[in-house]
């Protein structure tokens, strides 16, 4: 049965590749391994179809195995702002963040996929169970923070922003960073939940300064 299948998803991939559908192009040149012409193709393609998903995250995993990361990041962050709930573009760019030791961006992330798809198993982590263990308490380091709560110049960068992150920060004492994700999510919707969490962050904030 699972044969057939594949041997009918490769089928359909001929099909759209014979017809024009130049994403099915780029994809088997992917799967052949031959990345410089993948990202010539969805390179030159996007300029005309910049909003085709399919095309823009073919390209990214192609930065991405022909080992231009920056790159390749920029482009899966380009697929979320099409489709936000894009499970793939957010699995290989939880990998990049765990890799680039930025657990915490990581772990919301893996939690966001989870939101999506509590079964998902397609794009399970490849971490061991003692690493898995290890980032259950994640620590941050410790940064001077800023006198002023609305000067946030100071703050390091959030290339993702997600309640679950905003929680995370709250509870390892970066109640600034908190405070700024809970504000930027606050301006998107006006969730009740999220002005709670905001406002709880900025008494910490208050309090701290006394």
């Amino acid at each position: 049965m699972f044969e057939s299948l594949a041997s009918e998803k490769v089928l359909d991939v001929r099909r759209l590749r014979e017809n024009g559908y130049w994403p099915a192009q780029a994809a088997t040149f992917l799967k052949e391994k031959r990345y410089s012409r993948t990202v010539e193709i969805c390179r030159e393609r996007l300029e005309e179809d910049s909003g085709n998903v399919a095309g823009r995250l073919i390209y990214a995993k192609a930065l991405f195995y022909a080992g231009q990361v920056d790159s390749a990041s920029e482009q899966f962050y380009h697929v979320l702002t099409i489709d936000p709930n894009n499970i793939v573009a957010l699995k290989y760019l939880a990998d990049l963040k765990f890799g680039q030791k930025d657990e915490m961006v990581a772990m919301g992330m893996y939690q966001r996929i989870l939101e999506i798809d509590p079964y998902c198993k397609g794009v399970c982590s490849q971490l061991d169970k003692k690493t898995v263990e290890k980032v259950k308490t994640i620590t941050l380091d410790r940064r001077p923070e800023t006198a002023s709560t609305g000067d946030t110049k100071h703050l390091r960068k959030i290339p993702f922003v997600t309640e679950t992150i905003g929680d995370l920060y709250l509870a390892q004492g970066h109640h600034r960073l908190a405070a700024q994700v809970f504000r930027q999510l606050g301006n998107e919707n006006m969730n009740p939940r999220i002005q709670e969490k905001l406002k709880r962050a900025e008494q910490r904030i208050a309090t701290k300064e006394q």
